[in-house]
């Protein structure tokens, strides 16, 4: 019997000690655990904070430009090429509206005017043109045709005409006369002789 009630002691003794040291062990891990929930909390808002101060506002640029400085991809304008200027015809000072044919002669009359506007004196020929060297020989594209009034030709690679009547003859046609009618066309070329200028405008 005394060894019966010695073992019960025995094992109720190790049976506490064994409680106490679980308990508290356990109770440290449920801390634990509390406080590593709670931890992650304030680290969670400073990081959405974080990315909030460092997130671009919708609609910013990522380069922006000074006041007054002009955009990086800004293109100076180009001057206006002699492609894209028109040649300008006038006789004894009155500038003509002309209507120029799309071909090479026309294309190096204007590379030549570009260089320094041309000059021609002319002499009335045969009562129906005006007629005068060019400084130089140009592209000829002859094509037999009947001219009329206000056509503007190149005879023979280096001479201009300029009708107030008609003829037929083998020319290559360079623009024709659009503001005149035929009576102010032989009113300004049926005198004598007459001064044309060709210049880029």
């Amino acid at each position: 019997m005394k060894r019966a009630a010695l073992l019960c002691m025995t094992l109720l003794l190790l049976f506490g000690m064994t409680a106490c040291a679980s308990g508290p062990a356990e109770s440290g891990s449920a801390r634990g655990e509390e406080s590593s929930a709670a931890e992650p909390g304030p680290a969670r808002e400073e990081t959405a904070e974080e990315s909030l101060r460092e997130a671009p506002e919708e609609g910013d640029s990522p380069v922006q430009s000074e006041p007054g400085e002009p955009a990086p991809d800004a293109a100076e304008p180009d001057s206006a090429s002699p492609s894209e200027q028109e040649l300008t015809l006038s006789v004894d000072g009155t500038t003509l509206e002309v209507s120029w044919e799309d071909n090479e002669t026309v294309r190096e009359l204007m590379a030549c005017a570009a260089e320094e506007s041309i000059t021609v004196n002319t002499s009335l020929y045969g009562g129906f043109e005006q007629v005068g060297s060019l400084p130089r020989q140009f592209s000829r594209n002859d094509v037999q045709m009947t001219t009329a009034p206000g056509d503007i030709v190149l005879y023979s690679g280096d001479q201009l005409v300029l009708f107030f009547g008609s003829n037929s003859w083998s020319y290559t046609k360079l623009g024709h006369i659009d503001s005149l009618t035929t009576e102010e066309l032989t009113g300004l070329l049926g005198g004598s002789s007459a001064e044309v200028e060709i210049s880029l405008n």
